[in-house]
């Protein structure tokens, strides 16, 4: 068994050597196609990475009739101390909120100081416990509320955040897409290469045949080969991907911060290194034995 491993890994560096470039050639579009891969996937990770921090800071602001009884806001308020989702509660009056206004834009506008009359209303602010399904529990609190008397609108970003959820599915929608598109494109890249391999040395084929030489002992070499091109191919893309990471991070960060708090340009998860490792060894292997394969079949034929 040792013998066999080690004369295949032989066969494979003699392969690679005879036929060096075309190897390469191999090697740089699998390494161009999982770099175009991998930098959707850096893209996804960080757009999901701030979704997540957007739900966190999600907030649901109840705004009040300017003439809501107190007994209307009492059932509100029991409402709110019934869910146990909310985590707390802080109410602003229709005054607070003028102040607070007038604090924030009075030097920006004239306008806000010339105003006589007060245009906001009274509202309560809620924050919800951390969860992953935090914001369905937002929405399912925001449709009990709609119903309830003195309740005047209700505001939490969700047409904005609707639209952000519906893009995140379209770009993991559109990125597995790709990725079907581009692994398809890099078996028939792969096998087409093990072909001009096996070609080149189709003579010691057929005569390894005569002497008895089992199919095993052929395809082993050149599924190796197909496997050290999966392997360096995705290699050399991570690598690209990483310094396109650590150079969006050096330039960027800071601009990053200053705009979403707590918010950090993140690589790639470890389910998709994995995913993109394990893909391109699925993918040089699979190229290397349809090739091998299809030209034992013909031979078996004649």
């Amino acid at each position: 068994m040792i013998s066999f491993v080690l004369n295949a890994l032989r066969t494979t560096v003699h392969n690679i050597k005879a036929n060096k470039q075309v190897f390469l050639m191999s090697v740089a579009t699998i390494t161009i196609a999982f770099t175009i891969q991998g930098l959707f996937f850096l893209v996804f990770v960080n757009l999901n990475t701030l979704l997540s921090t957007w739900d966190k800071q999600v907030q649901l602001i109840v705004y009040l009739d300017d003439g809501i009884s107190k007994g209307q806001k009492n059932v509100l308020e029991e409402i709110f101390k019934s869910n146990e989702k909310v985590d707390s509660i802080s109410y602003d009056s229709r005054d607070e909120a003028w102040t607070e206004f007038k604090n924030t834009f009075s030097g920006k506008s004239g306008f806000v100081t010339d105003l006589g009359f007060n245009p906001l209303p009274a509202s309560y602010n809620l924050k919800f416990k951390d969860d992953p399904e935090r914001l369905v529990n937002i929405r399912q609190l925001a449709d009990l509320l709609k119903e309830q008397k003195g309740v005047e609108s209700l505001e939490y970003g969700e047409k904005w955040i609707s639209r952000f959820e519906n893009f995140m599915v379209f770009l993991r929608v559109f990125i597995l897409a790709v990725g079907g598109i581009l692994s398809v494109g890099l078996i028939l890249i792969i096998s087409n290469t093990i072909k001009l391999s096996i070609y080149s040395r189709r003579d010691e084929f057929d005569l390894m045949l005569l002497l008895g030489a089992t199919h095993r002992f052929i395809k082993a070499p050149l599924l190796l080969e197909g496997l050290v091109q999966g392997v360096i191919g995705v290699g050399l893309a991570l690598g690209i991907v990483k310094l396109t990471h650590i150079y969006m991070k050096f330039n960027f960060q800071g601009s990053l911060e200053s705009i979403f708090r707590g918010v950090d340009f993140q690589f790639l998860t470890q389910p998709l290194l994995w995913a993109m490792v394990l893909a391109s060894i699925f993918i040089g292997w699979v190229g290397s034995f349809l090739s091998i394969t299809q030209y034992l079949h013909s031979t078996d034929r004649e």
